[in-house]
C-alpha cells in the first residue's frame, strides 16, 4: 500500500531553531545597549538644543538657516591686502602752478600703519616720487621730501607708538614746470611703502602711475580727504608760543617748551621727529599737565648722518577719543643745537 504524501509545509509555520540561552542573552544585552545610547544621545541633543537657544546661537544639532552661521572672512595676509593705496593728483594743472599729490592709505579694521616717527618700535611710512622734468617737489631745510603728514594717533598699549587707523592722507606739493602748456603729459610715479601692525607686523608696497596735468575733480571724495588731511597738519608755532635750549652741554641739552596757559586745559604733550644724533633722554614723547614742559635730551655729535644737529617734534594737547584725532592745536618746529656751552 503505498505511504501517504506529507503535509505542505508552511514557512510562516516553521518554527525557529531553538537558540542556545548564552546567544539569547548576548543579543537582549546588545538592544539594552543600543536602547540607553538612544536615550543618552536623545538627551545630550536636547541639552545642546536648549543651551544654544539659551544664548542665541545656532543648534549644531539642526542644520542651518539659509544664510546663517556663514564662517568669518578671511582675516588679509599681506601688507599690501592689509592696507589698500589710492593716489589721486588734486589743483589746477597749469604753468608755473602747485598741484597736490596726495595718497590715500585705507586700514584694515583693527589694525595700524605709522606717522613720520614711529616712537618706540615700527616703521614710518615712506612716500617717494619720479616726476617729470621740470617738475619740482617741495622739500624741507634738509633738502628731504616735504610729505604733509596729518597729527598722528597715540598708541600706548605696551609701548609708545604714533600711527594712523582707519583712513589717512598724505601729500606732496609739486610746482609744474614754467612752460607748461594744456594738452601736455606729466607722467610721474609715486612709490609708498609701510609697515602695518596689530598682534604681528607685516610690510607693504604700492607703486603707482599718475598724470599730473590731469588732476581729480575738485568736488571728489579724494578732494574732500585731502581737505581734511591738510587742516590735521601742524603748523609753525604762533605768537605767544616758545621753543628754546639750555644747559647745552657736548652730550645732553634741556629743551624748554612754553604755551599759552589757556591753550591746552589738559596740558600738551611733545611728539619728536627723528632727528639723527638727537633723543630723549627718557621715553619717546614728553607731557604735561601745565603750561611749561622741560625735556631733557642725550645728544651724539658725532651720529648725526651728514646732517645739521637738531630738535624737532610737534606740539598737541593732551587729549582722548575723538578729540585726539582732531586736536584743538598742533604746532610744529625745529631748533638747531649749538655748540657746547
Amino acid at each position: 500500500m503505498p505511504a501517504p504524501e506529507a503535509a505542505p509545509i508552511d514557512p510562516r509555520r516553521t518554527p525557529s531553531p531553538a537558540r542556545p540561552f548564552t546567544a539569547r542573552l548576548r543579543a537582549m544585552a546588545v538592544r539594552l545597549s543600543l536602547l540607553i545610547i538612544s536615550t543618552i544621545g536623545c538627551s545630550m541633543v536636547a541639552l545642546e538644543e536648549a543651551f544654544a537657544a539659551d544664548q542665541g546661537v545656532p543648534s549644531l544639532s539642526r542644520p542651518l538657516e539659509q544664510g546663517a552661521g556663514k564662517p568669518p572672512a578671511r582675516e588679509p595676509r599681506t601688507g599690501e591686502e592689509l592696507v589698500a593705496v589710492e593716489v589721486a593728483v588734486l589743483g589746477e594743472p597749469k604753468a608755473g602752478a602747485t598741484v597736490q599729490l596726495a595718497v590715500t592709505y585705507t586700514v584694515h579694521p583693527g589694525w595700524h600703519i605709522y606717522w613720520r616717527s614711529a616712537g618706540e618700535s615700527g616703521s614710518p611710512t615712506l612716500v617717494e616720487l619720479e616726476l617729470p622734468e621740470g617738475c619740482v617737489p617741495a622739500r624741507d631745510a634738509t633738502g628731504e621730501l616735504a610729505v604733509a603728514f596729518p597729527v598722528p594717533q597715540v598708541f600706548s598699549k605696551g609701548e609708545t607708538t604714533f600711527g594712523y587707523e582707519g583712513t589717512v592722507t598724505l601729500s606732496v606739493p609739486v610746482t609744474l614746470p614754467s612752460g607748461f602748456t594744456t594738452g601736455e603729459a606729466l607722467p610721474a610715479t609715486v612709490r609708498t611703502s609701510w609697515l602695518v601692525c596689530k598682534e604681528l607686523c607685516l610690510l607693504g608696497r604700492r607703486e603707482a602711475k599718475v598724470d599730473l596735468a590731469e588732476p581729480s575733480a575738485p568736488d571728489s571724495a579724494a578732494a574732500a580727504r585731502l581737505s581734511d588731511a591738510l587742516a590735521s597738519v601742524p603748523t609753525p608755532l604762533p605768537s605767544g608760543w616758545r621753543a628754546s635750549l639750555r644747559s647745552i652741554a657736548e652730550e645732553s641739552a634741556t629743551l624748554v617748551l612754553e604755551i599759552p596757559a589757556d591753550a591746552g586745559k589738559n596740558g600738551f604733550r611733545f611728539l619728536p621727529y627723528d632727528t639723527p644724533g638727537c633723543a630723549l633722554e627718557s621715553g619717546y614723547m614728553a607731557e604735561t599737565k601745565g603750561a611749561t614742559l622741560e625735556v631733557e635730551l642725550r645728544l651724539s655729535r658725532g651720529s648725526t648722518l651728514g646732517k645739521p644737529l637738531e630738535v624737532a617734534g610737534i606740539l598737541v594737547p593732551v587729549e582722548s577719543g575723538a578729540a585726539a584725532r582732531k586736536p584743538a592745536f598742533a604746532h610744529a618746529f625745529t631748533l638747531a643745537i649749538p655748540a657746547a656751552e
